[in-house]
């Protein structure tokens, strides 16, 4: 049953939907009730406003915001199929919200954190979990090699998911300590990821990385959506060397 607050955010609040969503979210064949819908469009409405004031996303309009902050985030869904309810998810460096808000407001049965370091974005994300809300989720300021050593935060989480803009082998020393034993890390990448996987083996290896699967985040013929888009899978086999991550600014200088 919908919380009287959220009944009357959904009253105030009637978001027009672009048809392409519905359409793409049918061919990616995912299932969202209307309240999720609905929320999705406020988060957006929330995140375009909240950008006029300071830079959350290069996206200015609503259209391309649903394409690429929405859909793109929601092609993670499958990988979080198997997780039971109150699992740990966190999403490292979430920055405006992404892929964590779209996969909290989907999955409201989760336990979902948001990692991010910049302060301004982190309370930018606080004010989402509150104004929509979002009972399930909260936000961790802070870095991910100091977050990594954390023992409320290191190796506790069924899944990490991460849309990642460094190279692979800087992004896995963010994410692969937070993973628990026999969770696994989610990385959305583009076109480069072959070249990047090439430089990535040692990384993989000293982390505790074990079964690696690249997946199409979208269908082939798909329309609306970046065919170089992949889904790094990877499963945390080993436990992560304490000595791992290093200390703040060393995996983005020093690469392993």
């Amino acid at each position: 049953m919908l919380s009287s607050r959220l009944r009357l955010s959904l009253r105030i609040f009637m978001p027009t939907i672009p048809d392409f969503v519905r359409t793409a979210l049918t061919q990616l064949d995912l299932r969202l009730d209307d309240e999720a819908m609905s929320l999705l469009a406020r988060y957006l409405d929330l995140l375009l406003e909240t950008n006029k004031q300071f830079n959350l996303t290069a996206i200015k309009d609503v259209d391309t915001a649903w394409r690429r902050h929405v859909i793109d985030s929601l092609t993670l869904l499958p990988g979080l199929e198997h997780l039971a309810a109150a699992a740990r998810v966190i999403d490292v460096g979430s920055g405006g919200g992404l892929p964590g808000i779209p996969l909290a407001i989907a999955r409201p049965e989760l336990a979902v954190t948001l990692l991010e370091a910049t302060g301004k974005k982190a309370r930018f994300l606080e004010r989402c979990v509150a104004d929509l809300p979002l009972p399930n989720t909260h936000v961790v300021c802070g870095r991910a090699e100091e977050v990594g050593h954390d023992r409320a935060h290191r190796q506790r989480y069924d899944v990490v998911v991460c849309r990642a803009v460094g190279p692979m082998n800087e992004v896995l020393e963010y994410t692969l300590p937070l993973a628990a034993m026999g969770g696994k890390v989610m990385i959305m990448k583009g076109v480069r990821i072959e070249q990047e996987m090439d430089a990535a083996g040692d990384a993989l290896a000293m982390l505790g990385a074990g079964d690696l699967q690249l997946i199409p985040a979208y269908p082939d013929g798909f329309a609306a959506g970046d065919p170089a888009a992949v889904i790094v899978s990877i499963v945390k086999e080993y436990a992560t060397p304490r000595e791992y991550p290093r200390r703040p600014g060393i995996p983005h200088q020093a690469p392993l």
